[in-house]
């Protein structure tokens, strides 16, 4: 057979089935002959190890952990997520389908590929074609039926090998034996077959064979994946077995496979053949077969057997990645990578980073295989909530990232049930419940025998009927008597064990002891479920079930799925017993329905609003549910049209287009190439999230965008390169492709990434990345990212000539050269003429240049436009900006703060928060920071608070309104909760809102009686404060008991709010850490992040005598600067006209101390200059005051100027601006000590002339004057030599443009 060709890379060619596909490249198994597609370096996917905050992929290769368990994949091989597999989702479509999961999915070692996305099941495919399921098992493309023919007809092409030459009687009998789609394929009707599967043992076909077929020959059967590495050998004698469709030997070239040890011949043409005999199987099935031999990829050495990387399956004679041990899925013959007993040493050794170690073994389970079972303990299902959402708590603890201090939700103790089993103490859920209520009032359940638990309730359904219909006392329950007449029941009378009320209502305890579910009692002692009655059928055999509703009998044709009301208004059954009024006056709908109502201890019903809101809070009607509900209709408008099947295959995913020639092309997608994209490209796939700074969500920052410029590297040279528009809060996938055709040369592989911060009149650059591609072996790889984006930090260990050297935000050891415009090469030495217009910025790439284009231009020289925001109109004064022309959304509306939509047609919830000025102290919130928890909770985890929307909120106004939004959301969420940092490391809560209603703006101020306390503080009894959580949450009564102002309070676990009973209502409340990665305060600030929904932000909270928004200004001593003394005033981006009346005063008085000091300064200069004045010594210090008392005006003017320069412009170039920081600071204090000298030497020389009196000697004071005003000088001088030392530039990494801080530093820390 001449060599096939891999059409994924042409530069490997081997002897080979079929054209191989890229998922076959280091799959394991020997697709060529000579092993060419599994080359040496495909053992660094097994041994590749991630780092800690990494997960690894079966694969091997390693993604985010915060991308695990996130309900999309980002593992090629599909296991960073829940199995088993959803791949039916898309796996069927995939031969029609451009989804992107199709194109990077990597078949497991026990599927065939499809070539297009679909794997095959080894196991399915080669089942007898008996049951419609079975004959569905097959490439929607065809590729194995292709690959089945093409194995097929090779027995009958090589007339070379004397072995294959075999008559078509044998050939077409071995055919027959085969599935039935193959015998299809050449065109022969299966059922005509003589000797099919089901009639292969007869007889006469053990006869055909022996007639027909040579004594030894080679077929290939239909399923033999591996040919031609290992051939399968016939031998036809009179001995041989009556299965004779199976073959006597397997043949394996056994200089490839070293780590196989199996006894055989070297029967045909060099081959080892094993006879059938050896295998533990009486015939290995492909399935084994292809386990079997994926042993011969790694020959065994003395190094991998001691590379505590890999696991080696003694009976399988494999080497496996230690991450495959049991991890859900077979990877060695005979399963020893699956059998625990033989890995439990290994597994307790062998540091496993990413998995799930159970509670009481040493079972180590893969992260995606938790809550399946696979623990012996059942110990991997014991974790908190759910993982529908990937913000979940329970995603974050499958991922690794989060382990909750509790397991199980508050309302979970003293329930009867022990949720602690999997922890090693005597306390549990379940002990030290002495304390633990037992009943709440009024919660429509009869915890009392007699019900007094639920008299004198307010507000309910209850008592509505009650109190309102049946006009009973405070100490009756409403009851219908046998005569079929609503009444009172005094509560001496219920619970005695005797029925007074029809249906039992007021012995309930009857019917609940037998049945909970079937609650009403007749009175013959049956007990009925409630959904029966008022059904016109009498259940109880004195018809009290319908005796409670006579009006039904004047109904004609009731229907089954409605009920009547006494007022003849008709409601669906649904709506019966279901809460709400529906039947006016007298509520009928909800008679007898409290015989149902459950339990209920904990609910957030029984909490009480804050602030209260004046709402009616009667009973729910039914006119009131239909104003509470609001209705939400899904739009379906979307629709997929299947491509013609026939255009779709002719260009292979590609487009077809019709010249006006009449010709047709095609244009590949970047997976493809080639006149018909018969040839995949070797690619990366960049799957890539991006953190921004929460400062680019402002309205005007809106107007940017961040543009990344992704490069692919070779040596440092670009080989291919993508741009791309930023989306928030998405995964963005894009692909770079290595040259074509191929080989790819070998080396060092990268891709680098450039961020840029745009606007339709500027780029701007950012910072950048580079990551090495670890397996660019492979044609096929992905490189799956999240990343943070900041301002990177600046060095000087290159010499950049015209640039900055910068340092990589995920490399901080590897530096380059940001050249300026017009310059390139390394070191940014190299003139160059950038062609980019209309405000592009050139982006060197030695020696290639590219054009990285302002937003609404595009092209290779940003020449050509792009506005689709002609007619485009944000509403709310929304500004529309355009996008990227290869989105499906071309352009977004930059919403102000208070809007938000697609057209910024929706208006932000938002909440106005004051505090009170006789409960805190001005000084004390003047440099706190607030982190704003908007919280929920969900209908599937009630007992759980979820973060709907998190943000920073600095500084506190003390004085002011503080406004602050929930972003996103038209209402505010149930529970608002500050946390507010008053000074370093220390917190407090704050509870802003409990709302019990949709709300989209209210007003609230925060008292100290908003404070939630640590629990601690309420316990009086300090014995109660060494207790374990688990003990120490049976007493939080005690902390709402212990006064009645008490809201909340919280503990390592549980956000807790006191009710109207003085109970607590605990839900989990995760608190995320606040701590900053990277420490941008100064003078000992205290740095405050939040990290939330691909924001970050973050503040700083200033100690002592420092401020600023980096605490970067200080009034402490020796540190007194006009940045210090204004920079607070300064509004930063404003222009002059807009900054505060105190900087303009400055500004005034600045001006005018500097013309009159200057008028001052001539006169007097004037006046000392004269030579009679010069005759003492006096008249030469005189004459150099006014000198040094006008450059010390200049220096004060400079330095104002320079303030106000750098706060109201961009600034750029950072040398030039630190050198005027440091000489205008260095003048500003020198002149007036000099002046402050010269001043006082003439004090002293008129001291000396009044003590000698005639015997003053004047020529020689005006030596000596000369000679201590140069000493002076060079002394003064002097002194401020630490100057240039003591000053710093900074500037705020959040802001869009940079402003520097020329500041005072203790320690030298730059940003610039």
């Amino acid at each position: 057979m001449k060599s096939s060709i891999i059409n994924l890379a042409l530069s490997l060619r081997c002897h080979s089935t079929i054209c191989l596909d890229w998922r076959e490249i280091c799959n394991g198994i020997f697709n060529c002959e000579n092993g060419e597609d599994e080359p040496i370096e495909c053992l660094s996917l097994e041994t590749n190890e991630c780092k800690d905050d990494e997960y690894r992929c079966r694969f091997g290769m390693c993604i985010p952990k915060t991308f695990l368990r996130d309900f999309s994949y980002d593992c090629m091989d599909l296991s960073d997520e829940q199995v088993p597999h959803p791949a039916v989702d898309f796996d069927d479509s995939c031969y029609m389908s451009s989804k992107l999961e199709c194109d990077y999915r990597l078949c497991d070692v026990h599927e065939f590929s499809c070539g297009d996305g679909q794997c095959l099941s080894v196991k399915n495919w080669v089942q007898p074609c008996i049951h419609s399921s079975n004959c569905d098992a097959h490439c929607n493309n065809g590729r194995d039926l292709f690959l089945s023919e093409n194995l097929l007809r090779l027995n009958l092409s090589h007339k070379d090998n004397r072995l294959n030459h075999i008559s078509f009687q044998c050939w077409y009998l071995l055919l027959c034996n085969s599935v039935e789609q193959t015998s299809k394929f050449f065109g022969y009707n299966y059922k005509t077959c003589p000797c099919s599967k089901s009639k292969a043992s007869e007889s006469e076909c053990v006869r055909n064979f022996h007639d027909y077929c040579p004594i030894s020959f080679v077929f290939q059967t239909a399923n033999n994946f591996l040919y031609p590495f290992v051939q399968l050998l016939y031998h036809n004698t009179s001995s041989s077995s009556s299965k004779w469709w199976l073959p006597t030997h397997l043949c394996y070239n056994s200089t490839h496979c070293p780590a196989l040890r199996l006894k055989g011949l070297p029967l045909i043409n060099n081959l080892l053949c094993v006879a059938r005999e050896e295998f533990e199987y009486s015939y290995p099935t492909p399935w084994a077969l292809m386990q079997l031999f994926s042993a011969c990829t790694f020959a065994p050495t003395s190094i991998l057997t001691k590379d505590k990387r890999l696991f080696y399956c003694e009976k399988s004679m494999k080497f496996v990645s230690k991450y495959k041990i049991y991890d859900g899925s077979a990877d060695c013959l005979y399963k020893e990578d699956e059998n625990w007993t033989s890995n439990d040493t290994i597994m307790h050794i062998v540091n496993m980073t990413d998995r799930f170690k159970c509670l009481t073994n040493n079972q180590w389970v893969s992260r995606r295989l938790i809550g399946k079972g696979y623990c012996l303990d059942g110990s991997d299902a014991f974790y908190l909530g759910i993982c529908k959402r990937a913000s979940d708590i329970a995603c974050q603890f499958l991922r690794g990232l989060y382990i909750p201090p509790i397991n199980y939700v508050f309302k979970e103790n003293c329930d009867g049930e022990n949720k602690t089993i999997f922890l090693n103490t005597n306390n549990t859920d379940e002990t030290d419940c002495e304390e633990w209520p037992k009943y709440r009032r009024c919660d429509g359940y009869w915890d009392l025998s007699n019900g007094d638990d639920e008299l004198n309730c307010s507000n309910t359904i209850l008592s509505y009927i009650t109190h309102t219909v049946t006009k009973c006392r405070a100490n009756e329950h409403y009851c219908m008597f046998s005569n079929g007449t609503m009444g009172c029941l005094a509560k001496e009378y219920a619970g005695n064990g005797h029925v007074d009320c029809i249906g039992g209502t007021d012995e309930r305890k009857t019917c609940a002891s037998r049945d909970p579910k079937s609650l009403f009692q007749c009175s013959s002692g049956q007990c009925l479920p409630l959904k029966i009655i008022c059904n016109e059928e009498s259940d109880c055999r004195y018809n009290e079930d319908e005796l409670i509703c006579p009006w039904f009998y004047n109904v004609t044709h009731p229907s089954a799925y409605m009920f009547i009301c006494k007022n003849g208004t008709a409601i669906k059954r649904a709506q019966w017993c279901n809460k709400i009024i529906d039947c006016q006056p007298d509520a009928e709908d909800e008679w007898f329905c409290d015989l149902s109502y459950p339990k209920t201890m904990y609910s957030l019903n029984f909490l009480e609003e804050y602030p209260p809101l004046v709402i009616d809070s009667s009973p729910i009607t039914a006119d009131k549910a239909l104003q509470l509900s609001a209705s939400l209709t899904m739009s379906n408008d979307y629709s997929f049209e299947f491509p013609d099947l026939i255009d779709d295959w002719y260009c292979n995913r590609g487009l077809t287009v019709t010249t006006k020639s009449s010709s047709v092309q095609c244009f590949c997608s970047p997976s493809y190439y080639g006149p018909r994209c018969q040839y995949q490209s070797e690619r990366v796939l960049i799957t890539l999230r991006v953190d921004t700074q929460s400062t680019l969500s402002g309205h005007e920052n809106l107007r940017n965008a961040i543009r990344l410029i992704a490069c692919l590297m070779f040596n440092d040279l670009v080989v291919h390169h993508e741009v791309i528009l930023h989306e928030p809060l998405m995964k963005q996938m894009f692909y770079l492709n290595y040259p074509r055709p191929p080989p790819k040369q070998q080396g060092n592989w990268s891709v680098r990434l450039d961020a840029f911060l745009v606007n339709a009149f500027s780029v701007n650059f950012i910072a950048a990345w580079n990551f090495d591609i670890r397996f660019s072996f492979l044609p096929f790889t992905r490189l799956v990212l999240h990343l943070m984006l900041q301002e990177q930090e600046s060095c000087n260990t290159i010499p950049c000539v015209h640039g900055n050297c910068r340092k990589y935000l995920n490399s901080p050891h590897k530096e380059y050269c940001q050249c300026e415009q017009h310059w390139s090469s390394q070191y940014c030495n190299i003139s160059t003429i950038c062609s980019c217009t209309g405000g592009g910025q050139c982006l060197d790439r030695y020696r290639r240049t590219l054009c990285v284009c302002p937003l609404g231009r595009m092209g290779n020289d940003c020449h050509a436009l792009f506005n689709p925001c002609n007619n485009i109109q944000c509403a709310n004064d929304g500004t529309c900006i355009p996008l990227d022309e290869r989105l499906p959304i071309k352009f977004i509306c930059a919403c102000r703060k208070s809007y938000y939509g697609p057209r910024c047609e929706l208006a932000n919830a938002y909440i106005d928060i004051y505090f009170s000025k006789f409960d805190f102290d001005y000084n004390r919130l003047l440099s706190s920071a607030a982190v704003v928890h908007f919280l929920e909770s969900k209908e599937d985890s009630s007992d759980i608070l979820f973060v709907q929307n998190r943000l920073l909120h600095k500084p506190v106004q003390f004085d002011k309104l503080n406004h602050v939004f929930n972003n996103g959301y038209k209402h505010l969420s149930p529970f608002i909760l500050l946390q507010i940092f008053f000074e370093s490391n220390k917190f407090e809560y704050y509870i802003a809102a409990i709302l019990k209603s949709q709300q989209t703006h209210i007003t609230t101020t925060i008292h100290k009686l908003n404070r939630c306390p640590y629990v601690n503080e309420l316990l009086l009894n300090r014995t109660f404060h060494e207790f374990a959580l688990v003990k120490k949450v049976k007493y939080y009564q005690r902390a709402c008991q212990v006064n009645d102002i008490i809201k909340c309070f919280y503990d390592e676990a549980y956000l807790c709010f006191c009710d109207r009973d003085h109970l607590p209502q605990c839900l989990f409340f995760q608190r995320e850490s606040t701590q900053c990665t990277t420490d941008y305060c100064q003078n000992n600030g205290h740095c405050v992040q939040n990290n939330f929904n691909g924001m970050w932000d973050f503040a700083c909270v200033c100690s002592g005598c420092s401020y600023g928004s980096l605490c970067q200004l200080t009034t402490s001593q020796y540190a007194l600067s006009l940045d210090a003394m204004l920079g607070r005033d300064i509004l930063i981006n404003m222009s002059l006209t807009d900054q505060s009346l105190l900087v303009k005063i400055v500004l005034t008085v600045i001006t005018l101390m500097l013309s009159f000091g200057f008028i001052s300064n001539v006169l007097a200069l004037i006046t000392f200059k004269q030579p009679k004045v010069q005759e003492v010594g006096c008249g030469v210090y005189l004459l150099c005051l006014p000198i040094v008392g006008q450059l010390g005006l200049l220096a004060l003017t400079g330095r104002f100027l320079y303030l106000l320069y750098t706060q109201l412009y961009n600034v750029d170039n950072s040398s030039a601006i630190l050198w005027s920081c440091i000489s205008l600071e260095y003048f500003l204090s020198v002149c007036p000590m000099l002046f402050d000298w010269l001043t006082a030497c003439i004090a002293i020389e008129r001291s000396i002339n009044m003590i000698k009196g005639i015997s003053f000697n004047k020529s020689n004071s005006v030596w000596w004057a000369k000679r201590v005003i140069l000493l002076l000088t060079i002394a003064v001088l002097g002194v401020g030599w630490h100057e240039p030392f003591i000053r710093q530039l900074i500037d705020d990494p959040r802001a869009t443009t940079r402003h520097t801080w020329c500041t005072y530093g203790r320690h030298s820390v730059s940003f610039a």
